[in-house]
């Protein structure tokens, strides 16, 4: 779950990459990728939830996991 600080940034991040390629700043490819990361962040923040924090989360658990396994 993504803080409001957070959100608040993937809402500015998202309003940036929509102003870059909706003004012509960049184009042709560029200008895609640049439509597509405004998409996945603004789909971010209106979800409040990041994959990943999700994917963090999951590797901590299983390093945490990991450690007790080891015998020195």
């Amino acid at each position: 779950m993504l803080t409001r600080d957070g959100v608040i940034a993937r809402y500015i991040l998202a309003f940036s990459f929509f102003f870059l390629s909706g003004s012509g700043m960049i184009t042709g490819t560029l200008a895609m990728i640049s439509g597509v990361l405004a998409i996945v962040e603004l789909g971010t923040a209106i979800l409040k939830y990041s994959p990943i924090y999700e994917l963090y989360a999951i590797r901590k658990a299983k390093s945490k996991t990991h450690r007790k396994d080891k015998v020195c």
